[in-house]
């Protein structure tokens, strides 16, 4: 009996968000398609600069949740707008340009648990992946110092760790909740950076949202 009753438990976290955003996640990758597409220097620094516009309200509103919810994860470490700043900086962009940079109008909100966590699952997988990216990147001859934002700091997978252990945390109805943020958050990844996509991959954006 016992068997049969694990066997009727919902799946994990995990899994659910994997589910569920697997189509916006495949969108997304495919019209990127950034391991077999041309890099450059002037990619690499277009990438950078939408990449903070997601990267940079996204981690403002961590921000406000941690200060509330002292059983928030460690958003400092886990934040990349400032290496993104710092990257474009190695590629020779002057402050005043950075100051121009715009910021996506269109972020789904952070600052509960459950929107939070399903922030963060985004962008701690994409910083695992990030590193994959970085090295296409380098190959194609951008320098390794503009890629630490793509990288993250230390403690990568530890972190990815604790996101998911902070998920499988939550109740059935925030584990909904997260789901809904994490899908929110590719879609405003696919938007935001579909001027980098293939073309014509974009074109039926507004109707798979």
């Amino acid at each position: 009996m016992r068997n049969a009753k694990e066997s009727t438990r919902p799946p994990g976290a995990l899994a659910r968000l994997r589910t569920a955003t697997a189509p916006a996640h495949q969108r997304l990758d495919e019209g990127l398609d950034v391991f077999s597409r041309p890099w450059s220097l002037d990619v690499h620094r277009r990438w950078l600069s939408l990449t903070w516009g997601l990267l940079a309200p996204l981690e403002r509103d961590l921000a406000v949740w941690a200060e509330e919810d002292p059983d928030a994860l460690d958003v400092v470490t886990r934040a990349r707008a400032d290496l993104a700043l710092a990257d474009l900086r190695v590629l020779g962009v002057e402050d005043v340009d950075l100051e121009d940079l715009q910021e996506c109008p269109d972020v789904p909100p952070a600052t509960t648990r459950s929107a939070a966590l399903g922030v963060c699952y985004v962008l701690d997988g994409s910083t695992l992946g990030g590193q994959l990216v970085a090295r296409a990147a380098v190959a194609a001859g951008v320098p390794v110092q503009a890629c630490t934002s793509l990288t993250g700091r230390e403690g990568v997978g530890r972190r990815w760790r604790e996101t998911i252990a902070a998920l499988d945390a939550l109740r059935e109805d925030d584990v909904a909740a997260a789901v809904r943020s994490a899908i929110a958050t590719f879609t405003a990844y696919e938007r935001w950076l579909s001027s980098l996509s293939r073309p014509g991959h974009h074109d039926g954006l507004d109707s798979t949202s």
